[in-house]
């Protein structure tokens, strides 16, 4: 199946996508939360049924993990992309000497389905109880035959769905059944990737070189400053010399992974990460430049390409103007959105 396919479903309807790439861990135990207070970057304010999302840096403060740390009573499930169940496992061990908690390795045992898309919401009521338009961004729920965790990457509404791997196929089948009232496409890793630089959504597994924190990556919503994790030393002088940012491009040539970026007759970054957007009909990218010119607006030179840089997203996410109380995918037709595509 073809990437503008699966992006126009993605944006118009609705999508499910295989979250083999996604690691999943469960700690289980009393000292589950004390263990991730020592590791989060970002200060663990969460509650049973919510998640927070934040990273997994290294000891020079490069991201190692995009996660959501997701509470559930004294344990935690941790969903990551970035590392492997195992590697996610190997980092926090050495913190957790003296606690009470065990890990479990959850990826023989289950497996991930991601569903996507404005109408996402309403297919997933169909598949639980219409009760899940009411969960809110950074929630879960456990359902009969899989646990629901609200996030999304893409811009639109998502759904992770962490399912037993002996009831993965009746859980397909039902989405294969019900999806059909949904225009419902299966999508592929690659055409996700897309979706997130289209949204100008940090990708763990293409945007992690080394020399970037979350200072060059704007990421720094996922930090709180001031407490001790590992990486805070090095972020913490970072932040006293750091002079680039990430941000977005696009251009109707094709942009190349670590080309550099020309302001008038200087070079004043690179191409980070680059693909072609069919939702757009050009291609997108994630540029690291000086700080200074780290704005939407700007004209650029990538060798024999124009470049532009672009306020984020890039596209008008028809979820946000899909709203679960007046809308449906059966009426979609007579609703008016604005145009997909920002310029």
């Amino acid at each position: 199946m073809s990437v503008e396919r699966e992006l126009h479903a993605l944006r118009t309807a609705t999508t499910v996508t295989p979250g083999d790439h996604v690691a999943r861990v469960k700690l289980v135990g009393v000292g589950a939360a004390d263990l991730l207070e020592r590791v989060s970057p970002r200060a663990l304010f969460v509650r049973t049924g919510k998640m927070s999302h934040t990273l997994l840096l290294d000891e020079a403060a490069r991201p190692l993990a995009d996660v959501y740390l997701c509470c559930d009573e004294d344990d935690f499930f941790i969903l990551a992309e970035g590392l492997t169940a195992a590697d996610v496992v190997a980092y926090l061990r050495p913190h957790a000497t003296d606690l009470e908690v065990t890990f479990e390795d959850l990826t023989e045992s289950h497996a991930v389905l991601s569903l996507g898309g404005p109408y996402a919401w309403e297919l997933l009521g169909e598949l639980t109880t219409p009760d899940v338009i009411g969960l809110p961004y950074l929630g879960f729920f456990h359902a009969e035959a899989f646990t629901c965790f609200r996030g999304g990457k893409t811009g639109e509404y998502g759904y992770d769905l962490l399912v037993e791997r002996d009831r993965l196929a009746g859980v397909r089948a039902q989405l294969a059944d019900i999806g059909t009232r949904f225009d419902l496409v299966e999508s592929t890793l690659a055409t996700q990737d897309v979706a997130q630089l289209e949204a100008f959504f940090w990708n763990a597994r293409r945007q992690s070189p080394v020399g970037l924190t979350p200072i060059e990556l704007q990421l720094q919503w996922r930090v709180t400053y001031g407490r001790a994790f590992p990486g805070a030393a090095a972020l913490a002088e970072r932040r006293q010399t750091a002079h680039r940012r990430a941000v977005l491009l696009a251009s109707a040539t094709a942009l190349e992974p670590g080309a550099p970026l020309r302001f008038g007759d200087r070079t004043i970054g690179t191409v980070l990460d680059a693909a072609f957007s069919p939702t757009r009909g050009d291609w997108v990218g994630m540029g690291i430049v000086e700080r200074a010119v780290a704005h939407s607006g700007l004209e650029l030179a990538s060798g024999a390409a124009a470049v532009h840089t672009l306020s984020a997203p890039s596209i008008n996410n028809r979820s946000l103007h899909v709203d679960p109380q007046r809308h449906c995918f059966a009426t979609r037709a007579t609703d008016v959105f604005p145009p997909l595509v920002r310029r």
